[in-house]
């Protein structure tokens, strides 16, 4: 059964740590995906299996809010320097690039679930 607490604090760090990964562009991503996941997966308490699908969901459901505030970002900056924003949005790529960050936030989330839920 999925304990959805630890699966919101563990999306609340995903967020943090996700805004904060921009400095570190791809890298970033990766470690707070897998931070996120070791906290999500160390409040579950139930072993590595439920550590990594509590972390999944976690990273998913975090990825999804960091794309979100990518590409609003970025349309943001498209509309500053002249182009359309919405175009930037969805016709430039935008979106694409949002599914690859959720990708990259949930895997290394689930790897870190899978540490995190074993430790305990």
């Amino acid at each position: 059964m999925t304990d959805w607490r630890s699966v919101g604090i563990g999306f609340g760090f995903q967020v943090v740590f996700g805004v904060v990964a921009f400095a570190l562009p791809g890298l970033g991503t990766i470690i707070a995906g897998f931070l996120a996941g070791l906290i999500s997966a160390y409040l579950t308490n139930n072993g590595a299996r439920e550590g990594a699908w509590h972390s999944l969901l976690s990273g998913a459901l975090g990825g999804v809010i960091v794309a979100v505030l990518a590409g609003i970002a970025i349309s943001l900056l498209g509309l500053a320097f002249g182009s359309s924003g919405l175009w930037a949005l969805f016709g430039g790529g935008v979106v694409a690039v949002g599914v690859v960050i959720a990708f990259l936030t949930a895997i290394p989330s689930a790897v870190g679930g899978a540490i995190g839920g074993s430790v305990n």
